[in-house]
């Protein structure tokens, strides 16, 4: 008889779903549409009865989206995977939350620095001096590096152009 496992995405971290073992070695998240290894994924529970697969999954899904009461709480410091566990028995996952935080970093647009660039310019009348403007996309998390490449490419996209050297306006 097919036994069930609840497994969470590891590309989303936001999607809990049922997959039956043994089964094939590969599935694909239904939400963000990843292709996952089994092998490779933390089993969060395991049962051969359906409806307690269906009821751990839907505990999992409200943890991940902080809709349980007291979430913090029911969560534990352990990062051990559960191989089998029993809602009957304790109600709760041996789960940390540290294994559901996005591990991406956060990065600026492109077209949202392109952007940047542009409204600082315009909060300036237009014109600013390119020292000055170097410094303030420097606050705003723009590396000196990028920020010649985007004055490079705003200036061949005919946004903004030099009326001489260390001045930038807008066309």
């Amino acid at each position: 008889m097919a036994a069930f496992a609840v497994i969470v995405c590891s590309k989303c971290r936001e999607h809990a779903q049922i997959i039956e073992i043994p089964g094939p070695k590969k599935t694909r998240c239904q939400k963000c549409g990843s292709n996952l290894e089994i092998r490779k994924l933390r089993l969060f529970h395991r049962s051969e009865d359906l409806q307690e697969a269906v009821a751990a999954r839907t505990v999992l899904q409200a943890k991940l989206h902080g809709q349980e009461k007291d979430g913090m709480s029911l969560f534990s410091e352990s990062s051990e995977p559960v191989k089998a566990i029993s809602i009957r028995e304790t109600g709760l996952f041996d789960v940390s939350l540290k294994d559901f935080t996005d591990k991406r970093e956060f990065t600026v647009q492109k077209l949202n620095k392109n952007l940047l660039i542009i409204d600082l310019l315009r909060s300036n009348g237009g014109k600013m001096d390119t020292d000055s403007l170097k410094e303030i996309a420097k606050e705003h998390g723009i590396q000196e590096q990028k920020f010649e490449q985007i004055l490079d490419g705003l200036t061949r996209a005919g946004e903004i152009y030099e009326p001489s050297t260390g001045m930038v306006c807008l066309t």
